[in-house]
């Protein structure tokens, strides 16, 4: 059953299944030899559709705003998820070592439907592997991003103290070509358009970046930021050196076990952003008390 970005966004649970069945005819035509290779398709078509909740086009309703896709017509519609699809099997492909043929026609200019490329930049990065199994999935997945997209805005509209900083931002916010974000954020802290350009902007954003991750890490209900928000704080060096000596067990209170420590520490550990393998002591240097103020990922 034919379906739109309308469609999708106000009738997901009518219209999941087609999606789906779409993705997954499209994901085997453009994988050539791993056509057959279920867990490869579903690595594309998982790919494609975690995009589109991160678009909000999936179950986003009225409570997302609209975006570009939502202006599209069904053919450039359809032309961009073939877009999606074609670029991850192209991933796929080269992670397998696929025959050159098969990589240099599906490379080639124009091949394969490719005629219409309305969305091509917006393809950007790899969003994921495992497709949702269910529209209540992926509603949840996109809840999530409009979430986060609140939390953003608690934590931008809270540099109305720092009026220049806060410009800052916002004139950051229209160069990514986020207009209504922009808009929503002016009319709610009361903030006219800006007649000139903020002098000194490239200092004020440096502050206003700083605060915003503060106000989001703190916000987070992520383990691991809620260490890295901890260690970053810290401030006091050993004698003689620039190392930072951090005894975790002092990092074990507010609502944090001795175990959650330990847990949030092996994750950053993972990360790269500092070295820990199980001592009682932590050593931390201060370009990773930096790195660490800067981490920032999704509540678990």
């Amino acid at each position: 059953m034919p379906f739109t970005a309308h469609d999708l966004r106000y009738h997901l649970e009518q219209h999941y299944a087609s999606l789906y069945a779409y993705l997954q005819q499209r994901a085997q035509r453009f994988l050539g030899p791993l056509a057959f290779d279920a867990i490869e398709v579903d690595q594309v078509v998982g790919h494609v559709i975690e995009q589109l909740a991160h678009l909000h086009i999936l179950g986003g309703g009225d409570s997302a705003p609209e975006t570009v896709l939502d202006r599209l017509t069904n053919a450039q519609f359809y032309a961009f998820l073939n877009r999606c699809v074609k670029n991850k099997a192209i991933d796929r492909l080269r992670k397998h070592r696929a025959p050159t043929s098969a990589l240099a026609e599906l490379e080639r200019p124009g091949a394969q439907d490719d005629e219409m490329q309305p969305m091509e930049n917006v393809v950007e990065t790899l969003w994921g592997t495992i497709p949702f199994a269910t529209p209540e999935e992926t509603a949840l997945e996109a809840a999530s991003q409009q979430a986060l997209r609140q939390l953003l805005k608690h934590c931008i509209k809270a540099l109305s103290a720092a009026p220049h900083q806060l410009e800052a931002v916002l004139e950051e916010l229209e160069e990514l070509d986020a207009p209504e974000l922009v808009q929503e954020l002016r009319q709610e802290c009361g903030i006219p358009a800006a007649d000139a350009p903020l002098a000194h902007a490239s200092q004020h954003k440096d502050h206003a970046h700083k605060k915003l991750r503060h106000c989001l890490q703190q916000s987070s209900t992520n383990l691991a930021v809620l260490l890295a928000l901890r260690l970053s704080e810290y401030e006091t060096y050993s004698a003689g050196s620039d190392v930072i000596l951090v005894d975790i067990k002092t990092l074990a209170q507010d609502n944090l076990s001795a175990r959650e420590v330990q847990t949030g520490l092996r994750h950053l550990a993972t990360e790269g952003l500092l070295d820990w393998h199980g001592e009682e002591i932590l050593r931390l240097l201060p370009s990773q008390c930096r790195r660490l103020a800067r981490f920032y990922e999704e509540g678990e």
